[in-house]
């Protein structure tokens, strides 16, 4: 958000209010992944047999996919916070540019 010195040219609002959401993703991603363990511990200790462990094989493929959703989460949130430092950069030189601009 700018002050009465900046000029704003790049709306920056959807990246913040991302940003702002962050941990409610990180939040809403771990409740998904604990819930996840606990129902396939909970299969794992009452079903038994070849179709239980096909599924539980299955079911560790998944859990490593669930961990690599996490990972993008994070690369996601971080490659924000990156975009919206370049975007600050750049909308600060803007506003440097049209504030004082070169005479010839």
């Amino acid at each position: 958000m700018a002050d009465n010195n900046e000029y704003v040219c790049i709306d920056t609002k959807v990246i913040r209010e991302c940003q702002q959401r962050r941990q409610g993703f990180i939040n809403k991603y771990d409740a998904i992944s604990v819930r996840y363990d606990w129902i396939i511990r909970d299969l794992s200790e009452n079903w038994k047999g070849e179709s239980a462990d096909l599924f539980l094989k299955d079911a560790e493929v998944i859990r490593k996919n669930i961990t690599g959703i996490a990972d993008m989460l994070a690369y996601l949130c971080n490659t924000l916070d990156d975009v919206l430092k370049v975007i600050c950069q750049t909308d600060a030189a803007l506003g440097d540019v049209n504030r004082n601009p070169t005479q010839e």
